[in-house]
């Protein structure tokens, strides 16, 4: 079979994704009182699903896309949310990563770690099932089979709901990747040096090293944006599908401890290079002064209760001292941000 190659986006689409980018914003307009927070849960999201309570949802059929097991499942409120299920490291890692974020007044989707999903419709695997089905052109057999008086329950499964904003595309470009950031302008309204920085230094932090562009969001927080991205008054950079963090290897404790934040600490450059696809979209930059204090006062305020309560209702894996070891792990890269000396200026 010929592969059809994807249709370039028109030039009108590209200017205005462009002038939408350039005016994008990092933090969101709210800043939250970081001590306070409770982070057993995502502290943006105002309907988070309780863990030890059963949830039901109604199975969607949909195309797959990537290679970690999900599926889309209806609420009985009507409300469709994405699961990803299955012994996945990235489920913990999602959920952690998302919940820091947040918690640092960057935006993120809202996931919630549940214990028991009944599914009504699934299929046995229904993301393999799927693919299988898509591979062999029988999706709508594959469709056409399910059977809605059967249900399955899934564990430890996490639910996503995605941040509330209109996505920013042209045509055929979707998301955004770390190399296009230099095109965000402070003179027509963008965010500044310094909190492209924070970002940059955040996904280090992370080590979110999958971070091709349809791995990052370009939203418009207006509840009304048209197809042309020029009525958005307030776009927002953001950064998604965070499966593959806390690693490099997901969810892997030693790896992730072995990482440095700088990549060479005498001059603040920050950069992927010993990590998967030597950091794909992101090049070694130097960092800021001013974003390093800028991220250095939001992540210096968290508690070690608040970063054990993190690790532990994301379901991330414990040893028998608990998280205490995901927690010191994390405090020693906060500290390599918080206490280092000032970064010098760029030549």
């Amino acid at each position: 079979m010929a592969v059809v190659p994807a249709k370039a986006p028109s030039e009108s689409a590209r200017l205005a994704r462009g002038k939408a980018f350039a005016r994008a914003r990092v933090f969101l307009p709210d800043q939250p009182d970081v001590s306070s927070l409770d982070l057993t849960s995502n502290p943006t999201d105002d309907r988070p699903f309780p863990s030890d309570a059963p949830l039901t949802c109604r199975f969607m059929p949909e195309p797959v896309k990537g290679t970690t097991p999900k599926f889309a499942c209806r609420l009985d409120s009507g409300e469709v949310v994405k699961i990803k299920y299955g012994r996945t490291p990235e489920i913990p890692a999602e959920i952690g990563a998302t919940r820091l974020l947040s918690a640092l007044g960057f935006a993120a989707d809202r996931v919630s770690f549940v214990r028991t999903l009944r599914c009504v419709g699934c299929p046995p695997t229904p993301f393999r099932v799927r693919q299988v089905a898509e591979t062999l052109l029988l999706a709508g057999f594959f469709e056409r089979a399910l059977d809605y008086d059967v249900v399955r329950t899934f564990d430890d499964v996490a639910v996503e709901r995605k941040f509330p904003g209109t996505a920013i595309e042209a045509e055929t470009i979707e998301g955004w990747d770390f190399t296009e950031l230099q095109w965000v302008d402070p003179k027509v309204g963008g965010a500044g040096r310094d909190e492209i920085d924070a970002l940059r230094l955040v996904a280090v932090l992370l080590a979110h090293w999958d971070n091709k562009a349809q791995n990052q969001r370009l939203i418009c927080l207006d509840q009304v944006a048209d197809e042309t991205s020029t009525s958005c008054r307030r776009p927002l950079l953001m950064l998604q599908d965070l499966g593959a963090t806390f690693g490099p290897s997901k969810t892997n404790r030693a790896r992730w401890a072995g990482v440095a934040i700088w990549e060479d600490a005498a001059t603040c450059t920050v950069g992927m290079n010993a990590l998967p696809y030597h950091g794909a979209t992101f090049k070694p930059v130097r960092i800021s002064e001013g974003g390093r204090v800028l991220l250095a006062q939001r992540v210096r305020q968290l508690t070690r209760q608040q970063l054990h309560d993190l690790f532990e209702h994301a379901g991330f894996p414990a040893d028998d001292g608990g998280h205490d070891e995901w927690v010191t792990v994390l405090e020693q890269k906060i500290r390599e941000i918080v206490e280092r000396s000032p970064c010098p200026s760029a030549v």
